[in-house]
């Protein structure tokens, strides 16, 4: 038995069409609810089948109407009243043409406008019926009377079926038609009262069924309503199952999309934790996981590579076993807040291995926290830098230390000498600044090579060092210059001490593998803050002082005067004017003669420098010639010697006063580096001039500095034809087992000696050893600096064979000497 419930029972009709009668009696009467409606769909349905079966009456009504006019046109032949006719028919346009315009516009249309539509033409055409009695009936026979009050009957009826969608305007109308024709029946023979009664009962009848119609068409509308509202709620419920239908499946699929998606993630997140975890196994840096406390809680391989410590060791163990002693607490209070504060630390610190031995690491250490900011685990990664650190130690040290030497270099000697200045000038004390370099290192190296000269270097570094306070510095500059920065004087008098010591250390030879050296050295002092109070002024001075002892003779000392800015202005001027010199011509050469001691006749000639420089006159060669071997300058002031002196032999030739013999003196640089040989047979060769008529002076200690080295060279100019003169004989450090093998034709003996031989017999003892020594070595001698005929005829008696000197004639032009010659 189906339990549920019905749609209506019996008492739910009666009482649903008590209230559709109700409702529509407001909606249908002339007291119309003026609120709007249209949510009513009751009482639009209503309206609605009013219209649908109007379509049906109206059509009838006109019929009607028609039949009435033909009835009465056959009763009477004349036409119904035209009036009436014509208003019953406009009323039936009326009501046909607000059918179609409900058709056409009902959706726009409020029920209260579509009920007035229907119900004001049904009330016209009530009126239309009412007076048809009134016109028709007083004139009509008992038989057309009957036939009308027939078909008004009909209409009646067929009103009560078809206008059941409206209440008042349908009884309005039923009544409309049966009150008037039952009145005027009353007064029509034959049917008097009897047919009155019926008329009346008929339109009772005729009420009495609108009422019920009306009542099935509520009760069928009203189900007809809730039915649809319960199509339309299955509808929505269908639409809404379906809605979720399609939500859920577009949840199910998105939440299979996320599924596999997390699924992939997953396998991506395995993924990197297994490569993270290799990457940490195989990782060359160490890593180390401690708790907050700093217990080591895992380490990776190369963490045990690195210190030495196997992961059983140390896991369970605290981290500050690796600490060293290198870092004080300080150090570590200032990591542990920094890592607080920061959340990260990184930097270098030394650590201890396994084995004691300890190392330098670059660590960083990160913070690991939980979900509330509260630190879980610290993880340490750091690796082995000790190897690197000692590389840049090492190219730290090559950048600030000589490769030679290893002294310190430029760069630590500013260093040292700006923290000096700074820590004077802060203890109100005294700093100095020494520069000394080697006296004839030039020559050493230009003799006798430079590896001999570094060689030189490092034995005078270390001497030089042996000599020195720990407090003390020594730095070399470069080639044979080296500076000594004293710290904490009390007195410059502390300075000249130091000097005395370093210049003392020279006085032993310097024992080199191959060779035995005698060196000398120059020092210049300056004083922080008498002599200057920057580095640059202090080092400048200090030079200018160093330039102030060499000038003095070499081997000394100076401290700084003011003085010796002026000199160093003047030099700095001449050094200038001298590299303009060869360009403005101001250079030439003058001639000394040499003449025979039996009869002072004119043997050769010797070429001397001379520099005329124009307004300031002629500058001493002792001024110029040490500026242009200290600049550079003599290798090319040699070769332009050279070239002057062969063009003057061939130019006396030519003119007539046959070939001269000319000396030329030839520096250590052109000895070592020019190729002299080369250069001697060239300018012989362009001047066409024999290499017989060159002599060439060289001093005693560039040959004896490096005898295997000028030999070789010595000979070459010999086997040219080219003599070869040892000038200054007696001055430097002969070896007369070097000399015996030397290349060497002709000794001159220094002017020193000459001078002093006619006042002292020692001198004159030297010189007689001289002559006689060159007549064993089968060598010719020449005196030079022979200024009186006491000292020419005592070289005479000696058997000195050629002399030179003012005695005779003093250096000349070449155009004085061919003068002298054409007199």
């Amino acid at each position: 038995m189906d339990e549920s419930p019905p749609i209506r029972g019996t008492a739910d009709a009666d009482a649903s069409a008590s209230a559709a009668r109700g409702g529509l009696d407001s909606v249908m009467s002339s007291r119309v609810d003026a609120r709007p409606d249209a949510n009513d769909p009751l009482r639009s349905a209503l309206i609605e089948e009013a219209f649908r079966q109007g379509r049906a009456g109206i059509p009838m009504m006109a019929i009607a109407m028609l039949g009435m006019a033909g009835i009465h046109w056959l009763m009477t032949d004349t036409l119904i009243e035209p009036l009436w006719l014509l208003a019953g028919l406009s009323v039936v346009s009326l009501r046909m043409a607000m059918v179609v315009l409900h058709a056409l516009r009902r959706e726009r249309l409020s029920i209260r406008v579509r009920a007035r539509m229907f119900e004001w033409p049904l009330m016209l055409n009530s009126l239309v019926w009412a007076l048809l009695p009134v016109l028709v009936f007083p004139a009509a026979e008992p038989t057309e009377r009957l036939a009308l009050i027939t078909i008004i009957a009909g209409l009646a009826g067929g009103g009560a079926a078809l206008l059941a969608p409206v209440l008042w305007p349908s009884r309005i109308y039923i009544l409309s038609l049966m009150i008037p024709a039952s009145i005027m029946i009353l007064d029509t023979p034959g049917s008097g009262p009897v047919v009155f009664i019926l008329g009346l009962c008929f339109a009772l009848a005729a009420l009495f069924s609108h009422s019920q119609a009306r009542n099935a068409l509520v009760i069928s509308q009203q189900r007809l309503i809730e039915n649809q509202s319960l199509l339309g709620e299955m509808d929505e419920q269908r639409v809404l199952v379906e809605r979720l239908n399609q939500e859920l499946l577009s949840a199910q699929e998105r939440l299979l999309k996320h599924s596999l998606k997390l699924e992939t993630e997953a396998e991506e997140r395995s993924a990197r934790m297994r490569l993270a975890i290799s990457v940490i196994e195989n990782t060359a840096e160490g890593v180390m996981v401690m708790a907050p406390n700093g217990i080591v809680l895992e380490v990776n391989p190369a963490f045990t590579r690195i210190t030495g410590y196997a992961s059983e060791d140390i896991i369970g163990r605290s981290a500050s076993l690796l600490r060293s002693d290198r870092h004080d607490d300080d150090f570590f209070d200032l990591l542990w807040s920094r890592l607080r504060s920061t959340g990260r630390w990184d930097g270098e610190m030394w650590s201890r291995r396994s084995n004691g031995e300890a190392f330098l690491e670059r660590r960083t250490i990160d913070v690991v926290r939980d979900a509330e900011g509260i630190p879980t685990h610290y993880v340490s990664v750091f690796n082995d830098v000790t190897e690197d650190y000692h590389k840049d130690q090492k190219l730290l040290h090559q950048a600030l230390h000589d490769p030679l030497t290893g002294l310190g270099n430029r760069k630590l000697l500013l260093e040292r000498l700006e923290h000096g200045i700074a820590q004077a000038r802060r203890l109100f004390r005294k700093f100095g600044v020494l520069i000394l370099d080697l006296d004839q290192f030039k020559a050493v190296n230009d003799s006798l090579g430079h590896h001999v000269g570094d060689q030189l270097l490092c034995e005078v570094a270390a001497r030089l060092e042996g000599r020195l306070r720990a407090s003390d510095t020594l730095v070399r500059l470069g080639g044979d210059e080296f500076v000594i920065l004293m710290a904490g004087l009390d007195r410059p008098g502390d300075a000249a001490v130091l000097a005395h010591e370093l210049l003392d250390s020279f006085a032993q030879p310097f024992e080199l593998p191959s060779h035995r050296i005698h060196m000398r050295t120059s020092l210049g002092i300056a004083i922080y803050p008498d002599d200057g109070t920057n580095p640059d002024v202090l080092m400048k001075n200090a030079d200018m002082a160093l330039y102030a002892a060499k000038s003095a003779g070499r081997n000394a000392f100076h401290f700084f005067r003011p003085v010796f800015a002026e000199q160093a202005r003047r030099r700095l001027e001449l050094e200038l004017a001298l590299r303009e010199a060869v360009d403005r011509r101001e250079l030439s050469l003058h001639y000394q003669p040499k003449v025979a001691a039996s009869d002072h006749s004119v043997v050769g000639f010797e070429a001397l420098l001379r520099w005329n420089r124009g307004e300031e006159g002629f500058v001493p060669p002792d001024r110029f010639i040490p500026v242009a071997e200290d600049c550079g300058l003599i290798g090319q002031i040699g070769a332009w010697v050279l070239a002057e002196a062969c063009g003057q032999v061939a130019r006396w030739h030519r003119e007539g006063h046959g070939w001269q013999r000319v000396a030329i003196n030839v520096s250590a640089r052109q000895l070592a580096h020019d190729d002299l040989v080369g250069m001697i047979r060239e300018e012989c060769g362009r001047q066409e001039i024999s290499p017989r008529l060159l002599e060439v002076e060289v001093t005693e200690s560039c040959v004896m500095a490096n005898p295997e080295q000028t030999g070789p060279i010595l000979k070459g100019l010999r086997d040219m034809g080219v003599s070869v003169a040892i000038d200054d004989f007696g001055t430097g450090h002969s070896s007369l087992a070097y000399l015996r093998r030397l290349p060497v034709d002709v000794i001159k003996i220094d002017r020193s000696f000459i001078r002093e031989a006619g006042e002292d017999a020692s001198a004159e003892a030297i010189v007689k050893t001289i002559v006689d020594l060159s007549r064993t070595l089968d060598m010719g001698v020449v005196a030079e600096g022979v200024e009186t005929f006491e000292q020419a005829e005592m070289l005479a008696g000696i058997g000195c064979g050629i002399l030179q000197g003012y005695c005779f004639a003093r250096p000349m032009p070449a155009s004085e000497i061919e003068r002298r010659w054409d007199e």
